[in-house]
């Protein structure tokens, strides 16, 4: 039902990049939210001049969602953005950081966007981790 362009994997990971690590910070994030699905990759998978990172996922119209930011291992917080299917900005994180969901009732069906702005890496995690998970009610 979730289209990601990021597709979950594992094996050299840091540990806050485990699926056990994952799920547990999922379902403490969704709270009374359904799990719809989740996806994570170290920062490293990405190349080391990414900046930006988008993702992709699957929405209905009318639903009510939540989208969380499980990044982790980075020096400062990291921003992240939510798209609607026309590219209008419909959350930004930039003004409160420290913000890791965001709730919203789709207008239309359709693909949304969700983009991380990656601070520099933390010199002290080899890998951070880039993770984010949706759920419905």
């Amino acid at each position: 039902l979730i289209a990601f362009s990021v597709i979950a994997l594992g094996q050299n990971a840091y540990p806050q990049c485990t699926e056990r690590t994952i799920k547990k910070l999922t379902k403490e994030g969704l709270n009374t939210f359904i799990f719809e699905s989740a996806a994570f990759k170290p920062l490293s998978a990405f190349g080391n001049k990414k900046s930006t990172i988008e993702a992709a996922f699957s929405v209905y119209s009318q639903e009510n969602y939540r989208v969380l930011n499980l990044c982790d291992g980075f020096s400062d917080l990291v921003e992240f953005n939510v798209y609607d299917t026309d590219r209008n900005l419909l959350y930004s994180n930039k003004q409160e950081k420290s913000m890791k969901h965001f709730d919203f009732i789709a207008k239309k069906s359709g693909d949304y966007t969700i983009e991380f702005r990656i601070p520099t890496a933390d010199v002290r995690n080899p890998n951070p981790c880039v993770a984010f998970a949706i759920g419905y009610k």
